[in-house]
Formats: structure tokens, sequence, C-alpha cells
């Protein structure tokens, strides 16, 4: 009898193990990014398919009053399909995740539009990629790309773009704060302290 159950009992604990270290586990590099052989980000060819997340209009961090004359270029961001995914189910980034900021032109009276604003041309580009296996700045790298550009360029480690993210930013170095679609997948905690941020410079 004891025999009998022996078996069952082990074979039990195992699987128990084998769950204990899959949740342990760090969590699957996505592999999406590519990169040139001089270590340029390679431009995503399927870039009008990302998530859109957010945008702005004249965003800014000094205490310079707002001109609604001249208020400044749209910032829309989109993240990469797959790292969207991921961070809508599980509330975290996965490694090689990656978020796309465009900047545009801001147009009035164009076609019928009388009042208010609509994006003009494209500017630029900047891809933000998180992944902890690139050790600098805490595994996140900011790449610039010209308008017409295929490789984007990294920013130097040590940049006021990580510094100002990984401070002001609500959730993993990301400004999930400005982002209505992802906000409630962040602790409220998290949230409520960047809301209340007010010191940005």
């Amino acid at each position: 009898m004891r025999k009998s159950l022996a078996i069952p009992l082990a074979l039990f604990l195992a699987s128990a193990s084998l769950l204990l270290m899959a949740a342990d586990a760090p969590p699957p590099a996505l592999g999406v990014a590519k990169f040139s052989a001089d270590g340029k980000l390679l431009k995503p060819q399927d870039l009008a398919n990302w998530v859109f997340v957010g945008t702005a209009l004249g965003m800014g961090y000094n205490e310079a009053q707002f001109n609604p004359s001249a208020p400044g270029l749209f910032q829309v961001v989109q993240m990469e399909p797959a790292a969207f995914q991921y961070f809508m189910k599980n509330g975290h980034f996965a490694p090689g995740s990656m978020m796309l900021l465009s900047f545009y032109g801001a147009d009035s009276r164009v076609s019928n539009n009388k009042t208010g604003y609509v994006q003009s041309a494209l500017k630029g580009q900047e891809i933000h990629l998180i992944d902890p296996a690139r050790k600098a700045d805490n595994g996140h790298v900011f790449y610039s790309f010209q308008v017409d550009g295929n490789e984007g360029k990294p920013v130097p480690p040590g940049n006021e773009c990580v510094r100002c993210h990984m401070t002001h930013g609500a959730f993993e170095g990301a400004f999930i704060q400005f982002y209505p679609a992802m906000r409630g997948r962040i602790p409220k905690e998290a949230l409520e302290k960047a809301l209340a941020d007010h010191d940005i410079r």
C-alpha cells in the first residue's frame, strides 16, 4: 500500500517542482528587434501595424507657457504587437519590447478644417527598446531614426531620455501614465504616484 502511494506522491512533487521552476524563469525574449553589423537598430517594416497606445500635442517638461498658435509637434506612440499583447496579458514588459515614438508637425485650416489641428508631415522617429540583456542604462536603449532612414543610431548610454524615463515613468521605465489602454495593467500605487509627479524638468 505504501509503495503504491509513493509513486503518485513522487510524481506530484516532481510536477510541483517543475511548476515552481517555470514560475521563476524569466520571460522569453521576443526577438523582434534586428540590428546591423555596427549595432544600429533596423527599422521594422511593419510599423503601420503597430498598436496605437497614446498621443500628445506640444508636450514639454519645462515651465514655458503653451502657445495655442504654435502648439508644437504631435507625438504619437505605438507598440510592437507581440510586446503589447504580452504586456496586457502579464502586466509587465517582455525582454525585447519596443515602443515607437513618431513626431509630426501640426497644421490648421487644412481642407475643411476650421479649428484645431491635424497632423502634417513626419519629422522623425524614435524607438525605445526594453531589454535587460543590455546592461547599460538598466536595459533601456533609445534609437533615433531620420525620416527616410532605415537604421536607428543608439542614443549614448547615460542620456537624459533614460534618466527621465526611469525617474518619472509610471512603470518599468515607460510613461504608462500617458497611455490609456495600458494604465489599468500596472499597480494602482505606481499610477497614482506618477500622476502626482509635477516635478519633471
